[in-house]
């Protein structure tokens, strides 16, 4: 049986007319009142996006604090989203993002433990075995300059692989010809 915990979801980006009907939304909440999107009609849809344009779903019983019917099609379909989860029990909270629409593969999921409001947030261990490496080399004047300067630009780029990416915000939700 699935552990149920709060989560919610922003989707963004472009949805082609041809696939609404096949859209999974129906069941999905506009809120944490439970409000349920009047149908699936393309207006109804478009009504339903906040205030930066995009749709916002949320479930306080989510299975496993997941879409998953609705993340896969997004996924299958590149549409963008974010979703943000409450942890509970032996789950972290988290933060997951799909992003198609940028370049590079590292950008295109994106997955981070964050803190209860929602901040990402990184293992002390990760950090901190690169910055004792950093210090040592610091220490270390057997190498010249110039080797040590190379040495911390390489720790220095294994330290960004360990910070989650500042992405842009989501594009704006559309639903267009096609």
């Amino acid at each position: 049986m699935a552990d149920r915990m709060a989560a919610e979801i922003w989707i963004g980006g472009t949805l082609r007319r041809s696939l609404l009907e096949e859209f999974p939304i129906s069941d999905l909440r506009l809120d944490w009142d439970n409000n349920c999107l009047a149908s699936s009609a393309e207006a109804d849809i478009l009504a339903a996006r906040d205030e930066d344009g995009l749709l916002h779903f949320a479930d306080v019983e989510a299975a496993w604090g997941e879409f998953e019917e609705l993340e896969g099609w997004l996924r299958e379909h590149n549409l963008p989203f974010r979703r943000r989860s409450e942890g509970k029990y032996e789950h972290m909270p988290e933060l997951v993002e799909f992003r198609p629409d940028l370049k590079g593969k590292r950008n295109r999921d994106v997955y981070a433990i964050t803190s209860p409001e929602g901040a990402p947030m990184v293992f002390a261990s990760e950090v901190e075995a690169i910055a004792t490496r950093m210090a040592k080399l610091s220490a270390n004047r057997k190498r010249s300059a110039t080797q040590r300067l190379t040495a911390w630009e390489k720790l220095l780029h294994k330290l960004i692989l360990v910070l989650p990416p500042k992405l842009p915000p989501l594009p704006r939700f559309e639903i267009v010809d096609g």
